[in-house]
Protein backbone atom coordinates (compact mmCIF):
# COMPACT_ATOMS: atom_id res chain seq x y z
CA UNK A 1 0.00 0.00 0.00
CA UNK A 2 1.41 3.53 -1.33
CA UNK A 3 0.27 6.53 -0.12
CA UNK A 4 2.00 10.19 -0.95
CA UNK A 5 6.19 9.66 -0.31
CA UNK A 6 6.08 7.20 1.79
CA UNK A 7 5.54 3.50 1.14
CA UNK A 8 3.47 1.17 3.63
CA UNK A 9 4.98 -2.51 3.77
CA UNK A 10 3.82 -5.48 5.65
CA UNK A 11 6.05 -7.78 6.85
CA UNK A 12 5.00 -10.86 9.44
CA UNK A 13 2.03 -8.91 10.39
CA UNK A 14 4.30 -5.70 11.65
CA UNK A 15 3.12 -2.45 9.28
CA UNK A 16 6.50 -0.44 9.03
CA UNK A 17 7.00 2.35 6.36
CA UNK A 18 10.08 3.32 4.27
CA UNK A 19 10.63 6.43 2.97
CA UNK A 20 12.30 7.36 -0.44
CA UNK A 21 16.29 8.33 -0.49
CA UNK A 22 15.52 11.95 -0.37
CA UNK A 23 13.52 11.57 2.74
CA UNK A 24 16.02 9.95 4.45
CA UNK A 25 18.86 12.69 3.62
CA UNK A 26 16.48 15.42 4.67
CA UNK A 27 15.81 13.80 7.97
CA UNK A 28 19.59 12.97 8.49
CA UNK A 29 20.08 17.33 7.66
CA UNK A 30 17.21 17.89 10.41
CA UNK A 31 19.02 15.63 12.89
CA UNK A 32 21.98 17.31 12.93
CA UNK A 33 20.40 20.90 13.26
CA UNK A 34 17.33 19.31 15.48
CA UNK A 35 18.72 18.15 19.47
CA UNK A 36 19.15 15.23 17.70
CA UNK A 37 22.87 16.05 16.74
CA UNK A 38 24.92 13.05 18.71
CA UNK A 39 21.99 10.86 17.39
CA UNK A 40 23.00 11.25 13.15
CA UNK A 41 26.26 11.03 14.27
CA UNK A 42 26.28 7.58 15.62
CA UNK A 43 24.92 6.73 11.99
CA UNK A 44 25.96 9.12 9.96
CA UNK A 45 29.08 8.35 7.90
CA UNK A 46 32.41 10.18 7.81
CA UNK A 47 35.26 10.96 5.52
CA UNK A 48 38.68 12.04 6.55
CA UNK A 49 38.84 15.83 6.04
CA UNK A 50 42.71 17.29 5.68
CA UNK A 51 42.02 20.28 5.41
CA UNK A 52 40.78 21.17 8.96
CA UNK A 53 40.00 19.62 12.20
CA UNK A 54 35.81 19.59 11.61
CA UNK A 55 33.54 16.70 11.48
CA UNK A 56 32.71 15.94 7.74
CA UNK A 57 29.82 13.83 6.68
CA UNK A 58 29.36 12.00 3.72
CA UNK A 59 24.95 11.80 2.58
CA UNK A 60 24.22 9.90 -0.94
CA UNK A 61 21.67 12.75 -2.20
CA UNK A 62 22.98 16.34 -0.78
CA UNK A 63 20.92 19.39 -2.31
CA UNK A 64 24.34 20.91 -2.75
CA UNK A 65 27.46 19.57 -3.50
CA UNK A 66 28.52 20.75 -0.09
CA UNK A 67 27.21 22.99 3.18
CA UNK A 68 28.70 24.03 5.71
CA UNK A 69 27.39 24.73 9.28
CA UNK A 70 26.75 24.51 12.92
CA UNK A 71 24.52 21.69 14.47
CA UNK A 72 22.22 22.40 17.09
CA UNK A 73 24.98 22.15 19.33
CA UNK A 74 27.14 24.84 18.00
CA UNK A 75 29.65 22.36 16.26
CA UNK A 76 30.99 22.91 13.50
CA UNK A 77 30.55 20.51 10.88
CA UNK A 78 30.39 20.17 6.88
CA UNK A 79 28.34 17.51 4.67
CA UNK A 80 29.08 16.99 1.51
CA UNK A 81 27.93 14.63 -1.51
CA UNK A 82 29.01 10.93 -1.20
CA UNK A 83 28.40 11.28 -5.30
CA UNK A 84 30.76 14.09 -5.56
CA UNK A 85 33.17 12.24 -4.06
CA UNK A 86 33.23 9.33 -5.34
CA UNK A 87 33.01 10.33 -8.94
CA UNK A 88 35.25 13.34 -9.05
CA UNK A 89 37.75 12.89 -6.40
CA UNK A 90 40.10 15.61 -7.30
CA UNK A 91 36.76 18.32 -7.38
CA UNK A 92 35.34 16.54 -4.06
CA UNK A 93 39.34 17.43 -2.53
CA UNK A 94 38.60 21.29 -3.49
CA UNK A 95 35.06 20.78 -2.11
CA UNK A 96 36.46 19.68 1.31
CA UNK A 97 38.49 22.32 1.26
CA UNK A 98 36.39 25.25 0.27
CA UNK A 99 34.03 24.32 3.16
CA UNK A 100 36.30 24.03 5.75
CA UNK A 101 37.58 27.36 4.64
CA UNK A 102 33.91 29.02 4.68
CA UNK A 103 34.76 27.58 8.69
CA UNK A 104 37.88 28.97 9.10
CA UNK A 105 37.09 32.17 7.78
CA UNK A 106 33.99 32.79 9.68
CA UNK A 107 31.12 32.69 6.80
CA UNK A 108 29.03 30.38 8.84
CA UNK A 109 29.10 32.49 12.37
CA UNK A 110 29.19 35.40 10.75
CA UNK A 111 25.21 35.63 10.10
CA UNK A 112 23.92 33.45 13.56
CA UNK A 113 21.23 34.98 15.27
CA UNK A 114 19.59 36.29 12.04
CA UNK A 115 17.36 33.61 12.72
CA UNK A 116 13.50 33.71 9.85
CA UNK A 117 13.44 37.47 9.16
CA UNK A 118 10.85 36.89 6.77
CA UNK A 119 10.04 34.28 4.23
CA UNK A 120 13.93 34.07 2.55
CA UNK A 121 16.21 34.58 4.76
CA UNK A 122 18.99 34.66 2.50
CA UNK A 123 17.43 37.94 0.82
CA UNK A 124 19.13 39.32 3.80
CA UNK A 125 22.56 38.15 3.16
CA UNK A 126 22.86 37.91 -0.48
CA UNK A 127 24.92 40.74 -0.93
CA UNK A 128 27.84 39.15 1.12
CA UNK A 129 27.21 34.94 -0.12
CA UNK A 130 28.85 36.12 -3.81
CA UNK A 131 32.32 37.75 -1.84
CA UNK A 132 31.80 34.73 0.79
CA UNK A 133 32.38 32.34 -2.09
CA UNK A 134 35.12 33.79 -4.01
CA UNK A 135 36.93 34.10 -0.47
CA UNK A 136 36.24 30.28 0.13
CA UNK A 137 37.13 29.92 -3.50
CA UNK A 138 40.96 31.75 -2.71
CA UNK A 139 41.21 29.91 0.33
CA UNK A 140 40.88 26.47 -0.78
CA UNK A 141 43.04 26.95 -3.91
CA UNK A 142 46.06 28.27 -1.16
CA UNK A 143 45.47 25.24 0.39
CA UNK A 144 45.49 22.97 -2.48
CA UNK A 145 48.74 24.43 -3.92
CA UNK A 146 50.42 24.76 -0.59
CA UNK A 147 49.81 20.67 -0.66
CA UNK A 148 50.64 20.48 -4.61
CA UNK A 149 47.68 19.51 -5.83
CA UNK A 150 47.30 20.94 -8.92
CA UNK A 151 44.86 17.73 -10.01
CA UNK A 152 42.19 19.26 -7.74
CA UNK A 153 42.36 23.27 -8.83
CA UNK A 154 41.97 22.01 -12.56
CA UNK A 155 39.10 20.46 -11.61
CA UNK A 156 37.37 22.98 -9.44
CA UNK A 157 38.80 25.59 -12.59
CA UNK A 158 36.70 23.01 -14.89
CA UNK A 159 33.73 22.74 -12.74
CA UNK A 160 33.14 26.01 -12.52
CA UNK A 161 34.05 26.94 -16.22
CA UNK A 162 31.23 24.61 -16.58
CA UNK A 163 28.78 27.15 -15.67
CA UNK A 164 30.10 29.51 -18.05
CA UNK A 165 28.56 33.23 -17.52
CA UNK A 166 25.77 31.32 -15.22
CA UNK A 167 25.84 31.79 -11.65
CA UNK A 168 26.98 28.78 -9.80
CA UNK A 169 24.11 29.07 -7.33
CA UNK A 170 21.38 31.06 -6.08
CA UNK A 171 23.26 34.80 -5.08
CA UNK A 172 26.88 33.04 -6.34
CA UNK A 173 29.22 34.47 -8.81
CA UNK A 174 28.92 33.01 -12.27
CA UNK A 175 31.50 30.31 -13.26
CA UNK A 176 33.27 32.95 -15.34
CA UNK A 177 33.96 35.23 -12.49
CA UNK A 178 35.08 32.10 -10.17
CA UNK A 179 37.52 30.96 -12.66
CA UNK A 180 38.78 34.17 -12.88
CA UNK A 181 39.73 34.07 -9.40
CA UNK A 182 40.87 31.34 -9.23
CA UNK A 183 43.43 31.66 -11.71
CA UNK A 184 44.30 35.28 -9.60
CA UNK A 185 44.46 32.89 -6.42
CA UNK A 186 46.79 30.38 -7.86
CA UNK A 187 49.08 33.00 -9.25
CA UNK A 188 49.66 34.74 -5.40
CA UNK A 189 52.63 33.39 -3.59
Amino acid sequence: MSKGLVRTIVHNGARMMRFPIFAAAAIAGLCLFCSGAQTARMWMPKTDNPYCNVDTYMLRDVPEQAMSMHDSNGVPVIVVSATTLADNPSYGRFLLAHECCHHTLGHVSRFEGLGQVGPQPFFYIAPALKQMELDADCCAIKMLKSKNDTDSIKSAREMMMSFGSNPTGAYYPTGIERVDNIDKCAAED
